[in-house]
């Protein structure tokens, strides 16, 4: 018999030819990359369980790199996570999360204060991304991107201009919502995404 034919005979009648083939499949499935998201991989730092003392919620924070925070204002409990300066030294990466609904002063809807955050402004050169969905742990997030930039105070002379990158999500719970926000320099804004998208799809509702 031909030698390439047994070959190919044998290569058929092998029992894991099937199993290999599912395994390939489920391998290439598990690596798939959804339009938007950043490619899945192994974490690069270590996390740990957090719930601040207001109980605002719960998730995970990196063990390193960042410093959290919690303060009360006018509008209620306010968690803030601290990351590093920007390069300039005049912009410190911060992510936060609020909570809002009725009995907050000043309540604003879901749709009209997406709608106020979105506004673009020529005299910051403002810009905003369309609003894409993102499923996380508390259920479906809007989410959009805005690219703006401030004038910023230096300690060694006067202002300057520096651009700035904020990646926000305002996620509904019944009527009210939570606000996540990053605010990060522009030079560097793409060292947090990961950060921003662990965290969010972390966060749990604990009292609210």
């Amino acid at each position: 018999m031909n030698s390439a034919l047994l070959a190919l005979l044998t290569l058929l009648a092998s029992p894991v030819l099937a199993g290999d083939w599912l395994a390939d499949a489920d391998k290439a499935a598990s690596s798939a990359v959804i339009p938007g998201s950043a490619q899945p991989e192994a974490p690069k730092k270590a996390w740990m369980p957090y719930v601040p003392a207001s109980r605002l919620f719960s998730g995970e924070i990196p063990v390193e790199g960042w410093w959290p925070m919690e303060e009360e204002t006018a509008t209620g409990s306010v968690f803030r996570l601290l990351g590093g300066d920007s390069q300039s030294g005049a912009v410190r990466t911060v992510l936060s999360v609020r909570f809002y609904d009725k009995d907050t002063p000043g309540f604003t809807p879901i749709k009209q204060a997406v709608d106020l955050m979105r506004r673009e402004n020529k005299e910051l050169s403002r810009t905003v991304t369309p609003v894409r969905p993102v499923r996380v742990g508390l259920g479906l997030a809007r989410t959009f991107e805005i690219t703006e930039t401030r004038r910023v105070p230096s300690d060694d002379g006067p202002a300057f201009e520096e651009e700035l990158h904020h990646y926000v999500a305002v996620i509904p719970v019944g009527e009210a919502y939570y606000l996540v926000r990053l605010i990060s320099s522009r030079a560097t804004y793409l060292e947090y995404r990961d950060d921003f998208v662990r965290f969010m799809k972390s966060l749990r509702s604990l009292s609210r």
